[in-house]
């Protein structure tokens, strides 16, 4: 009986050293996070734009290291990579706050976000950082805010040749039950491609009522395990969009049916 309390004392002696150490390990890195983050607003301000969002897109990989997150970026990374004359439209279904940390990280393409609202209280000045990326930047529950940011998400297309629109429109949302017509309109008024990345994820399991408090997801993760963020990125053929671009009923309907594959396969 001695013995075996000993060992179940030794276990969990390790078990808290563990946890400790990966504590340290994240705080130090997310020190890192801060650090690259300051030097990226110093060239915002010093008019270095480049500079600065390429120094946003490496505290984005910086912030999803420090949190322990593996991202895995797969499928047909040419189609996106590829340099062509076609503008493109990115749908994803957005179901987890640190989505956009990999969009900004690793896709590095601008997208329609609402992450203003809330990752201020962390990273000062965000608003100015993420539209200096090129992201178009809205509060979902303002009706003028959604009808502005369809318009400067035309102008994002044209600038950069593509943008990444999340159809369910928020995190609360499924895109099972809602497929906003933005990407459609987008796409007929540029004539774009219109490419789907589906989202999944492995031990990143956040609650809904954390989903806009970004200080209590980073405390939750600071012990927690690694997790993962898979992309799969396909083809614009993927999508069995209506020849019709006013269809908009056939638009949700092909949306729908992809990502409910891709979940299903998943």
């Amino acid at each position: 009986m001695g013995l075996k309390t000993m060992l179940s004392w030794t276990d969990g002696c390790k078990y808290f050293l563990l946890i400790l150490a990966r504590i340290i390990f994240r705080i130090g890195l997310l020190c890192s996070v801060f650090f690259v983050y300051s030097l990226q607003l110093i060239a915002l301000v010093s008019q270095k734009k480049i500079l600065a969002s390429r120094l946003l897109a490496f505290a984005s990989r910086l912030v999803l290291h420090a949190l322990g997150v593996q991202v895995v970026v797969c499928g047909q990374a040419g189609e996106y990579l590829n340099k062509s004359s076609q503008s493109r439209i990115y749908l994803y279904n957005h179901q987890n706050p640190l989505d956009l940390f990999l969009i900004q990280g690793y896709l590095q393409i601008p997208s329609l976000t609402t992450a203003g609202l809330h990752l201020g209280l962390v990273f000062p000045w965000f608003s100015l950082s993420a539209s200096n990326a090129g992201h178009v930047l809205m509060n979902h529950r303002e009706p003028l805010s959604r009808r502005s940011a369809v318009h400067r998400a035309s102008d994002v297309v044209r600038k950069y040749g593509g943008i990444v629109i999340a159809p369910n429109g928020s995190l609360k949302t499924s895109i099972f039950q809602r497929v906003s017509a933005s990407a459609l309109i987008l796409a007929r008024k540029h004539q774009s491609l219109i490419i789907p990345c589906f989202f999944s994820y492995s031990n990143l399991e956040i609650p809904e009522k954390d989903f806009y408090h970004p200080l209590i997801i980073l405390a939750k993760r600071l012990p927690a395990p690694l997790a993962k963020i898979k992309c799969r990125i396909g083809l614009s053929a993927d999508l069995d969009c209506p020849a019709d671009f006013r269809d908009r009923e056939g638009f949700r309907r092909a949306v729908q049916a992809y990502y409910r594959e891709q979940q299903e396969s998943d």
